[in-house]
């Protein structure tokens, strides 16, 4: 009993931390914010902060694993993978992205961009892997699963990037069903699925 109450107490700190970050960055940009703001905003102390997380940019890595975890885009079936349609969870992840411009290009626009974007990244391509395992124990890829990851998730990435900052007519199904076919035909080449 007492873990289960001390597994909440971990879960709700780490919600109000991630909380308090969003709302400054959409307040404020993400450099500006220091760890300072984050504890005041949240309620709570620094010393706090620190049994959590070693900085905001894990913190901000940790909200971004969370919601790929929220949105069930972590460990993917065969099904989602290769289905005709985008999975449901994949559009409202656009949508909720698209709705959020202006954090998106604060994190963009971070003197940490690039640390934080390969964080992300990282996180996607570890996704990948385990599920692609997953779905298929037995059979090797026809080119190297670092390689068939690292594309597939780069190429995803640049493309959701492309379609943040520029004026385009696609909506997140459209964008959803794009990625989604790219994705197909990647791994059935690399698989030699029909």
């Amino acid at each position: 009993m007492h873990d289960e109450t001390h597994d909440r107490r971990i879960q709700r700190t780490r919600r109000l931390l991630r909380g308090a970050l969003v709302e400054l960055v959409k307040e404020r940009g993400y450099d500006t914010i220091t760890i300072q703001d984050i504890t005041e905003r949240a309620n709570l102390g620094r010393t706090t902060f620190y049994l959590h997380y070693q900085s905001k940019e894990e913190l901000l890595l940790d909200h971004h694993a969370e919601m790929t975890a929220h949105f069930n885009i972590t460990a993917l079936s065969r099904d989602q993978l290769l289905s005709d349609t985008p999975q449901p969870e994949v559009i409202e992840f656009l949508n909720l992205l698209a709705d959020n411009r202006p954090m998106y290009h604060a994190i963009r626009a971070a003197k940490d961009a690039g640390l934080l974007l390969r964080g992300i990244q990282e996180q996607l391509t570890t996704n990948m892997q385990n599920s692609l395992k997953a779905i298929f124990p037995d059979a090797e890829p026809q080119m190297p699963m670092d390689v068939l990851t690292a594309y597939i998730v780069g190429a995803q990435l640049s493309l959701i990037q492309w379609w943040m900052t520029h004026r385009t007519p696609y909506d997140a199904l459209q964008l959803a069903a794009m990625l989604h076919r790219f994705q197909r035909v990647a791994i059935c080449d690399a698989y030699q699925l029909s």
